[in-house]
């Protein structure tokens, strides 16, 4: 039986880099990214058992040039962070919406393809969002307001992928992340930096009112979602893929990582104005029914796993061996 062939766009970063751990031993990955392999967390993760293409997904002609002979294509490739895409919103529309077109391109151009995935985003349901659901209107803030951006950039690769799967007969799946966290996650998104600060016992700097709820996913919760989805018999879908049973606020959320952690670290109220996300929950009863679909780890248990891994990289920092 020929082992199946599966190209991961993006597959360098967090999700991409769980989703080909967990495929690679079994098939034929190849990544594509736009760095060097060694600057990659699948890199990190030491997966070696892919090929890895130097690729940046929002140039037309390095995507086409990939090949046509894959079985599965994910593309997992987009700027985000607040405070990112509101300093380089062009940046952020260009490479998330030219990415998914040309990959979308791409899959079109398959000898066998079984299914295109492509990952969304919960900031899509806007600023009040109470146990959203697949089927409900997308509400997001005014184009002045540059966070929203990002937001905006997903609901056109939305669009474009669902009208690929209508014109061009594509078996298209779209993912629509909760806050998702774990292991080999990098960057200034709420749970890293919160514990990336209270491991050093600095400050823990919460904006707004601290009120502010969200749910959080564990990574292999929610890549076993992902794999789910991507070899179901479902196309033309989209999924909601999170934890609803962990609802927290971020203020709670700071004492939590603060009580794991055995932090001296202070936790200030900023009760600054900034755009924010008042609430944000999940329906994830079409995955339920559809993918079978239901994360088990707890935000507690999840948020241990990731101390310890932090614990550790912060160690390997202090003595010099590369991350």
């Amino acid at each position: 039986m020929r082992r199946r062939k599966y190209l991961l766009l993006g597959g360098g970063g967090f999700i991409g880099s769980a989703i080909a751990e967990e495929l690679a031993p079994f098939h034929e990955v190849t990544i594509a990214d736009a760095v060097p392999f060694k600057q990659t967390v699948a890199y990190l993760r030491g997966i070696t058992q892919v090929d890895y293409v130097q690729v940046n997904a929002a140039d037309r002609s390095g995507v086409l040039d990939l090949g046509t002979d894959y079985d599965y294509i994910v593309h997992a490739v987009a700027i985000l962070g607040i405070n990112k895409v509101a300093q380089e919103s062009i940046l952020t529309i260009n490479t998330n919406y030219l990415s998914c077109l040309y990959s979308l391109e791409l899959a079109s151009r398959q000898k066998h393809l079984k299914k295109f995935l492509t990952f969304s985003t919960s900031e899509v349901y806007g600023q009040y969002t109470v146990s959203a659901k697949e089927t409900d209107e997308f509400t997001i803030g005014i184009p002045e307001t540059a966070r929203w951006c990002y937001a905006a950039s997903k609901v056109l690769s939305e669009h474009l992928t669902y009208a690929y799967h209508r014109e061009e007969s594509i078996p298209t799946i779209v993912i629509r992340p909760f806050n998702v966290y774990g292991e080999y996650r990098f960057g200034n998104n709420a749970i890293s930096s919160l514990v990336r600060k209270a491991l050093k016992n600095e400050d823990l700097l919460i904006s707004g009112t601290g009120e502010q709820t969200r749910v959080w996913c564990y990574i292999n919760d929610f890549v076993s979602g992902v794999i789910h989805a991507l070899h179901s018999e479902y196309e033309g879908e989209s999924f909601n893929l999170g934890n609803p049973n962990e609802q927290c606020s971020i203020k709670d959320l700071a004492h939590l990582i603060v009580e794991l952690t055995e932090s001296k670290s202070r936790i200030i109220i900023s009760h600054s104005d900034e755009p924010d996300v008042k609430q944000r929950t999940v329906d994830i009863s079409k995955a339920r029914s559809y993918l079978a679909y239901e994360p088990s780890v707890s935000l507690r248990e999840g948020l241990k796993k990731y101390i310890t891994w932090a614990k550790k990289m912060e160690s390997n920092e202090k003595m010099g061996i590369p991350q």
